[in-house]
């Protein structure tokens, strides 16, 4: 026997079994979930507080307020993202998690400028939000990836979910009075970002970062 045979001796070839498949979905499934749940908490204890402090800024209008936001969603998604992929992630972590900010930031902007101009209809704010820092992060992203055919789907899978997701989202937490219905909408999102990443990944399971 070679070397180069013992080398890969214990290396198992094709993609992972329907079993593991299942079990990591699971498992991702379980970080969106409670990610929700702290999500959830946050806004019940701390909405009033956080509204607070985005009304010290409202002299910029509405811009304020989906940057905060918007960005805070898309970081939070991003490091759930990071943790999921970190393995496949073999360096520029943080970078990963920097570039999901930063589309979440240029969307909120976009969104509040919508806002300022008088467009209130909250679920083409929140499907501009999504879209934005969906595509532009994806993007983004995807010059980390090893494997480039499927970065394309990335950015599509990113830009079109976030967007149908952030949309509802906007939808059910439109007035910011209710913190309630602004509890369930984040929570909402983040299990509904989560289901849908599984289902990426359940047909896309090659895909890499580096």
């Amino acid at each position: 026997m070679s070397n180069e045979d013992d080398e890969f001796k214990d290396v198992e070839k094709g993609l992972p079994s329907e079993n593991t498949a299942q079990k990591s979905s699971i498992k991702f499934l379980l970080i969106f979930l409670v990610s929700a749940v702290i999500i959830i908490l946050i806004v019940l204890q701390l909405g009033n507080t956080i509204g607070e402090f985005i009304e010290g800024f409202s002299e910029f209008g509405k811009i304020p307020g989906q940057i905060v936001l918007n960005g805070s969603i898309s970081l939070l998604l991003g490091i759930i993202q990071a943790l999921i992929f970190r393995s496949k992630i073999k360096s520029r972590l943080y970078v990963f998690i920097a570039v999901s900010l930063l589309g979440g930031v240029a969307g909120g902007f976009v969104g509040g400028l919508l806002l300022n101009s008088g467009l209130y209809v909250q679920p083409i704010i929140g499907a501009v939000n999504g879209l934005l820092a969906g595509g532009i992060s994806s993007l983004a992203q995807n010059r980390l990836m090893s494997n480039k055919k499927y970065g394309w789907r990335w950015f599509l899978y990113n830009s079109i979910s976030w967007a149908l997701i952030f949309a509802i989202a906007w939808a059910i937490g439109s007035d910011p009075n209710n913190l309630p219905l602004v509890a369930l909408a984040g929570g909402f999102l983040i299990v509904a970002c989560g289901i849908s990443l599984v289902l990426f990944l359940r047909k896309t399971p090659q895909i890499e970062f580096s």
